[in-house]
């Protein structure tokens, strides 16, 4: 199968049209895919967030809860004992009121002690709870689960703030409280004692260790604490350090501050009493990592879903371009006048299918019309050469002929009689049925011919003959040598000159050709006028006086061989006319 033809330039330009195209779609489809990846995205990502929050959201209520009701049950612990007017509240006037260096009786400490337990069976978080007052020298401690009373020591962690203690209540910060059956953290409220009841404060210890589990609850943060503040001051955190921001935060609000590590985001619940704040924070950076858990998968899903894409948009390239092939290969077929190709294949586009039956429907109907066409020219030119042969051929003549010949006889002129015979052979070649004859016989009539005029001329003209013997295997249409014999004749040759001759050659010419050439050393032809019958050659026949000679025979050969076939007239510098007769190699048997 032959390649393509193509100008380089088209080429490139179809490829490089092709190439925009494919691009702008692909470009095109990946904007989509991206678009709709960074929706998806957000959306996830939002999701995931959201969800984060909404768990945190829970534990800081949690938190806030616990932390109120801590708040909210000092005070059931605190008020019945200095409003039931019963041995309690006079046990406890009694210590606040008297002025005492010495350590208490041990009936004394045995009363505080029974009081001190009562308030303690209030709450089940209480762990110890300290009398305060500046009017003795030493003041006790009740441990819940030894139900022990101590003495307040110099070292207890809050001592500090009760010798500061202002405000009616006061909650003090978390610290570490070391007892005897362990450890634990715990913050402590402290309320005041009343007028009425002496001066001094009563401070209840709680384990906060429940808070501390409520606010570990959330392991997937390595980052998250949750802090409790009154008036700015830490109270709890479960956290290593507590952290405040800079910030007066309001009840239920949020946002994300800047820190020494980074950027936290912080939520405040909205439950909060006696200016307390409970709230959480966390890096951001882990909150938007931990919010982006299922980016990365959905990026991977999108990322596959692309290269699928892309696999099943390059088969179906793929296919289209084979099938588009095979209808451009067909096309070109076509182009190429094999009228007889057919495009064939099994195409998976119905479209594609339908243009290659239309395409086939269009050969087959163009080979149709060029076979109505080359038949209808054939006849045209068979008609041509008919009529141009009739115009050459006149019956009568010959008929003529034998009857002059048959008196040449009766009378005794044997001479006469064989020039008329020679006559009469030549036209009754012209009678024959055939145009196209072997170059031989052609030959062969152009010497009976001659004879004629050698008749006339005797020895002042001399006939040669040139021709490879390859150029004898083809033939050639019939009376081809007879209109140049008769022009040499007529208009070439000088009576006055001895040394006359015409030569006949014949050579093979390119790959399809053989060129015949006709010289004479006759009397030439002045050079506007050749020029000017050369023109006239290519011109049509328009009267019957053109009809014959040189333009007759070029128009015939025109007609049988087409071009670029037929006569052309050169001069010779040493005087004379060569008349070179161009036709295709043609042989008998093919015709």
């Amino acid at each position: 199968m032959k390649k393509r033809q193509t100008h380089p330039e088209q080429e490139k330009t179809e490829k490089l049209g092709q190439n925009r195209v494919t691009l702008a779609l692909m470009s095109v489809y990946l904007v989509i895919i991206i678009v709709i990846s960074l929706a998806a995205s957000s959306a996830v990502y939002n999701q995931r967030r959201l969800e984060l929050l909404s768990e945190m959201d829970m534990t800081l209520v949690r938190a806030a809860t616990e932390y109120e009701n801590l708040t909210e049950n000092f005070w059931s612990i605190y008020i019945p004992i200095f409003e039931n007017g019963g041995n309690g509240q006079l046990t406890l006037r009694s210590y606040y009121m008297t002025e005492e260096e010495k350590e208490l009786t041990p009936f004394e400490k045995f009363e505080l002690r029974e009081v001190l337990f009562d308030m303690a069976t209030r709450d089940g978080r209480v762990q110890w709870i300290a009398l305060y007052t500046k009017k003795r020298e030493k003041n006790y401690i009740y441990y819940v689960g030894q139900n022990t009373l101590q003495p307040l020591e110099a070292d207890f962690p809050y001592l500090e703030e009760l010798q500061e203690k202002q405000d009616v209540m006061e909650i003090y910060g978390q610290k570490r409280f070391n007892m005897v059956n362990g450890s634990f953290n715990g913050i402590a409220i402290a309320g005041g004692v009343p007028e009425s009841s002496g001066s001094g404060a009563l401070l209840v210890g709680y384990d906060s260790s429940e808070l501390q589990q409520i606010c570990s609850d959330q392991q997937r943060f390595s980052t998250l604490q949750f802090d409790i503040t009154v008036e700015g001051k830490s109270i709890f955190s479960s956290g290593s350090e507590p952290y405040l921001p800079d910030s007066s935060l309001a009840l239920g609000s949020s946002g994300v501050f800047d820190t020494e590590s980074g950027k936290r985001y912080v939520k405040v619940s909205d439950q909060g009493k006696n200016r307390a704040r409970v709230y959480y924070s966390v890096e951001w950076k882990e909150l938007f990592r931990l919010s982006n858990r299922n980016t990365p998968l959905l990026l991977l899903l999108v990322a596959g879903l692309v290269i699928f894409s892309f696999v099943v948009y390059g088969m179906i390239l793929r296919m289209l371009s084979k099938e588009v092939g095979i209808i451009r290969t067909g096309l070109w077929q076509i182009g190429q006048k094999n009228l007889d190709y057919r495009i064939e294949g099994n195409f998976q586009q119905s479209g594609f299918a339908e243009i290659a039956d239309s395409i086939n429907d269009m050969a087959q109907s163009l080979k149709e019309n060029i076979e109505r066409a080359y038949e209808y020219e054939l006849r045209q030119k068979e008609a041509e050469m008919q009529e141009l042969q009739a115009k050459f051929n006149p019956h009568f003549l010959y008929n003529s002929l034998e009857m002059f010949r048959a008196r040449c006889y009766q009378n005794k002129d044997e001479e006469t009689a064989e020039l008329i015979a020679q006559t009469a052979s030549i036209f009754r070649g012209f009678l024959a049925g055939r145009t196209f004859i072997p170059l031989q016989e052609e030959l062969a009539f152009n010497k009976r011919y001659l004879a004629l005029f050698h008749a006339r001329y005797g020895d002042k003209v001399e006939v040669l003959y040139d021709f490879d013997t390859e150029v004898l295997e083809y033939g050639i249409i019939r009376n081809v040598f007879q209109p140049l014999i008769e022009n040499y004749f007529v208009h070439g040759i000088d009576p006055s000159r001895e040394d006359n001759y015409i030569r006949f050659q014949g050579r093979l010419e390119g790959a399809d050709m053989i060129l015949i050439t006709v010289d004479d050393n006759g009397t030439g032809m002045e050079p506007q006028k050749l020029e000017e019958l050369n023109a006239s050659l290519r011109e049509q026949i328009a009267t019957e006086k053109e009809s014959y000679g040189l333009k007759n025979l070029h128009q015939r050969l025109r007609l049988f061989y087409g071009e670029p076939c037929g006569l052309t007239l050169c001069a010779k510098e040493s005087g004379g006319l060569v008349i070179q007769i161009l036709i295709r190699r043609k042989r008998c048997e093919d015709s």
